[in-house]
């Protein structure tokens, strides 16, 4: 139950996040240095960071699950339920990466959502390694945001990893983007001859795709944001009313 949004004020954007799950996980903040190796690539290479970064792991495991590196890319992994998402061997020529360090990379070489999109079809997400070994390859979709205020998202689409706008500022998990978008649309478009009436049509379920309009909804009417203690403010005031009660099943 993961919801990521995008907040603007006058000098930027910030990024936020939350993450109700029914059980403790233990967590840690990691910085990592210029020049530190954070991982291999599916051939064993070492993969090593131009950029400083900063971020949120579980279970005493490397890859950052949330970030930002020192140019100010910074983003999120949510999950991504489907089947088939990724392919079943390496392709020579190309950057071999499991979805579980994919993020991690992109913090490491990007200093934009521009440069991150363009250096898409370099990148190969795979399930095993060169030796045919099983990789971890949870089933994710990414969410980016820059320092220039663009956002994308990255979702695997036909075993590759696709780029899409996302002028929604919000991303949560399963379906696709483009089902959230229209879902919005459905929503929140003129019905009937009225107006959206937010009292009587806004979600209130928990589910990615309510929570997906939700978000979008208090985002765009929340109080604007001047400063970035206003936009902070605006991120907890909204992840906050998303939050799913302790206990609930």
């Amino acid at each position: 139950m993961c919801t990521s949004i995008k907040v603007d004020y006058d000098g930027g954007s910030v990024m936020g996040r939350n993450m109700d799950l029914d059980m403790d996980i233990d967590y840690s903040v990691l910085y990592y240095p210029v020049g530190c190796e954070y991982s291999q690539d599916l051939y064993n290479n070492p993969l090593v960071n131009k950029y400083k970064m900063l971020g949120v792991c579980f279970r005493n495991m490397n890859p950052l699950k949330d970030g930002v590196n020192e140019h100010g890319l910074m983003g999120s992994t949510n999950m991504f339920y489907a089947m088939n998402l990724f392919s079943g061997k390496v392709e020579p020529g190309k950057i071999n990466l499991d979805s579980l360090n994919y993020f991690n990379y992109c913090l490491a070489n990007y200093k934009t959502c521009q440069e991150l999109v363009a250096d898409l079809p370099n990148i190969h997400i795979s399930k095993k390694d060169y030796l045919g070994n099983k990789a971890i390859t949870p089933d994710f979709h990414y969410y980016f945001v820059d320092a220039l205020g663009d956002s994308v998202v990255i979702e695997p689409t036909n075993k590759k990893l696709t780029a899409y706008e996302n002028k929604y500022k919000v991303m949560t998990n399963s379906p696709p983007l483009d089902h959230h978008a229209r879902k919005l649309e459905e929503t929140i478009a003129p019905k009937n001859g009225r107006r959206f009436h937010p009292a009587k049509d806004l979600p209130g379920g928990y589910d990615p795709v309510s929570r997906f309009i939700k978000a979008y909804y208090l985002n765009e009417n929340i109080a604007n944001a001047v400063t970035r203690a206003d936009a902070l403010e605006n991120t907890y005031s909204i992840l906050e009313a998303l939050k799913i009660p302790e206990a609930f099943t």
